[in-house]
């Protein structure tokens, strides 16, 4: 060790003392968090008060229909949704209503049925231990414990695409058509999706049960960005702790992409973060720019680190397909799953089917991991041409930490 490096204690007690002793920006940190849902949502009043439409005979013991939500991310999807059914639970028990249920899930932090029926179950007051039954056997218990305790449900299920790309539609065919074995409860469904597409992934059979309302969100202008963050900066942020000119770069920022208001609240937050780190007294645009480049950088990491294993090959696949092709940077689907079934095999896992594999592309594709074109052939039918947007070299520095995958890496 040199002579003259501090100690870790030393360093520690400077950052924590230097924390205690500066001047914080935020007044409530948790109003830039990304499941901080607002008492006001600006610019999505027709669409509370469709999903309001749609959920409120509940209130009477009557079943509500089936809902698919869509829009891409950050515009407001999941938090009207939220705050539609906080505000159903709060008015049923005021009416001593307390059969009917409201239970959320992100199937994606699920990660798996499982764990998704698991947490579903929870909800509604029946614990599920946390591995180890049948998903049948889940399944038959809420619905035993729905009939018994007569309980009108309305499950609402996040990123609901993400459940079907990785495990099928079979679930959701069970929890569509469960209200028959639960009267005198019943259960209707809520599924939130950024895909405009999702619907057509789905067989028949629930196409028909699950979609038989949709209401779709629309991105927001950069206009309308700009006083979400002002709202938003003014239950964060202490007066005075920022600039106008800051918030008006996030929103521009924000809506000249995607009009993606949950970047634009995450851009703001990191802004402030940088900000109150340097000890400014003020957020300026300088710290925006910064925090948009660390965004930027963190999140092609965090989308890579947080792939199921399958979608991982599946990534892998399409960068070796890509970096193989001498004269084109795309590679067929089908020579994707070649490869794909290749990597399944030098891990000992079973490989997907091509439908699976097909939706995981798909999901890829959503996340800006990959980009998959169709191309038409005419007569010779058509292919989906992957493209990776992810170099291996990236790649490897993030699987690295996984044991599975680093043993697939070049």
């Amino acid at each position: 060790m040199a002579l003259n490096q501090p100690r870790n204690e030393e360093t520690l007690d400077s950052i924590f003392s230097k924390a205690l002793k500066g001047r914080t920006l935020f007044k409530n940190h948790k109003a830039l968090q990304s499941d901080f849902v607002p008492d006001h949502l600006p610019f999505r009043t027709n669409q509370l008060s469709s999903i309001a439409q749609v959920l409120a005979p509940i209130l009477h013991s009557s079943k509500p229909s089936n809902l698919l939500i869509y829009g891409k991310t950050g515009t407001g999807k999941t938090a009207a949704t939220r705050h539609i059914i906080t505000k159903l639970a709060d008015t049923a028990l005021t009416n001593k209503n307390t059969q009917s249920k409201f239970v959320y899930c992100n199937a994606r932090m699920s990660g798996t049925e499982y764990r998704t029926l698991a947490d579903l179950a929870t909800g509604i007051g029946l614990k599920i231990p946390f591995t180890g039954l049948a998903v049948t056997e889940v399944l038959s218990r809420m619905q035993a414990f729905m009939k018994t305790n007569s309980l009108k449900t309305v499950f609402v299920l996040d990123e609901i695409d993400y459940l079907v790309r990785s495990s099928g539609d079979d679930l959701l065919y069970d929890l569509t058509s469960s209200s028959d074995k639960i009267s005198p409860g019943f259960l209707s469904l809520i599924g939130i999706s950024n895909d405009l597409q999702f619907k057509e992934e789905l067989g028949a059979r629930v196409q028909s049960r699950l979609s038989e309302e949709e209401i779709v969100f629309p991105p927001y202008s950069a206009e309308e960005l700009r006083t979400i963050l002002n709202e938003r900066a003014s239950l964060a942020l202490n007066p005075k702790a920022y600039m106008t000119a800051a918030i008006n770069l996030c929103a521009a920022l924000s809506g000249s992409e995607h009009g993606d208001a949950r970047r634009a609240v995450d851009l703001l937050r990191i802004a402030g973060e940088i900000a109150e780190r340097e000890g400014s007294d003020q957020l300026d645009e300088r710290h925006v720019r910064i925090a948009l480049q660390k965004i930027d950088q963190d999140r092609i990491s965090e989308a890579l680190r947080t792939l199921p294993i399958h979608a991982k090959i599946v990534l892998l696949a399409s960068i070796h397909g890509s970096s193989s092709q001498k004269h084109t940077a795309q590679s067929s689907s089908g020579c994707v799953y070649e490869k794909y079934c290749e990597l399944c095999e030098k891990t000992g896992l079973d490989a997907l089917t091509t439908r699976r594999v097909s939706g995981l592309l798909t999901e890829l594709d959503t996340l800006g991991l990959v980009t998959a074109a169709v191309v038409n052939y005419g007569r010779y039918g058509r292919t989906k041409k992957i493209t990776s947007q992810v170099s291996m070299e990236v790649a490897s520095k993030v699987f690295q930490q996984d044991e599975i995958i680093r043993n697939l890496i070049p």
